[in-house]
């Protein structure tokens, strides 16, 4: 699988810093849809994510023996090694402003996620394999409820109402999933242009799924998507694609080992998502819009949600 250069690319790793240590907010969340007027964005199924996350430093102990490589990607390596990790919360739930209960027994139950995970990566100029192991709860330990009903509180004359009385319940859980990237240059200099496919497949008792993806990115001093770091400024436009097989998702499918809500899943998953990406010496911004096709049989064909992410590097 290969793409004819446009123009001779540049061997990103051999002329770049060692990978820069940066940490980075992202929010996830419906009201985020600036597209749409206020009281029109939706306020229900995944309706919120907040993620920390700090990358840099070498690999996980427990995946540096398999991966080999040069730790932290210093400069003139061809193949090297890093880790990532992440401390998130997503949240899931209902229209709670419909009251049939042949509505609700058609509705996904609300749902919270708190998770841990840590993030191994190989990385060479055109490759970029990852493995995480994610561990993390469900119910109420996950502090869902308590952290939408905070949220709607600052200012509850523009948010919608929950109902949390149906709820996947408090279970332990694990994940493990690869991913697999390839950068396809078609132009890179002052404006760039390239693409990148993955594929990923993820298992556990949260979810287990196999997904293809591709993003096509292009911008004014186009950064490398895994490897280069610069104090340049940069401007990326991204769009992609992905389709995921579904085999289990505890948010629809409901608890494992005890009977609950539940309303099963969709096996084939849509997405579609714009971006545009903004960095300016050690600071980054980046806005993403987002829909996902309809995730269970009585779930809204379409949910739009969006993303904003800041970053800062703090150390090289």
């Amino acid at each position: 699988m290969m793409l004819a250069m446009a123009v001779p690319y540049r061997a990103a790793i051999a002329q770049s810093t060692p990978l820069a240590h940066t940490l980075s907010l992202r929010v996830d969340n419906d009201a985020f849809d600036f597209w749409m007027l206020p009281w029109n964005r939706p306020d229900d199924e995944y309706t919120s994510g907040v993620h920390i996350t700090y990358d840099g430093g070498d690999a996980p102990w427990w995946a540096r023996r398999f991966l080999g490589g040069d730790d932290g990607c210093p400069p003139h390596s061809q193949n090297c090694r890093t880790g990532r990790a992440e401390l998130g919360q997503d949240i899931y739930t209902r229209d709670a402003t419909l009251s049939d209960p042949r509505v609700i027994e058609r509705s996904r139950p609300s749902a919270g996620w708190l998770y841990l995970a840590q993030t191994a990566r190989a990385l060479k100029e055109r490759r970029s394999d990852e493995l995480t192991l994610t561990l993390g709860v469900t119910g109420p330990p996950s502090l869902a409820q308590f952290t939408q009903r905070l949220a709607h509180s600052a200012a509850p004359a523009f948010n919608r109402p929950t109902d949390w009385s149906r709820q996947i319940e408090f279970e332990p859980g694990a994940i493990a999933r690869y991913e697999h990237s390839e950068r396809l240059v078609a132009a890179d200099g002052t404006f760039g242009l390239d693409v990148v496919p993955r594929a990923a497949a993820s298992v556990g008792n949260v979810i287990t799924s196999g997904e293809l993806g591709m993003q096509i990115r292009t911008g004014w001093h186009l950064p490398h998507p895994w490897l280069t770091q610069t104090d340049a400024a940069s401007v990326a436009l991204v769009a992609g694609i992905s389709g995921e097989a579904v085999a289990r998702n505890i948010f629809l499918d409901g608890n494992t080992f005890q009977t609950g809500p539940r309303v099963g899943h969709e096996p084939f998953v849509g997405s579609g998502e714009i971006g545009l990406q903004l960095r300016y010496h050690v600071l980054s911004l980046a806005y993403r819009a987002v829909s996902d096709s309809r995730a269970y049989a009585g779930g809204p064909q379409w949910h739009p949600w969006a993303s904003i992410v800041a970053g800062v590097t703090i150390d090289r």
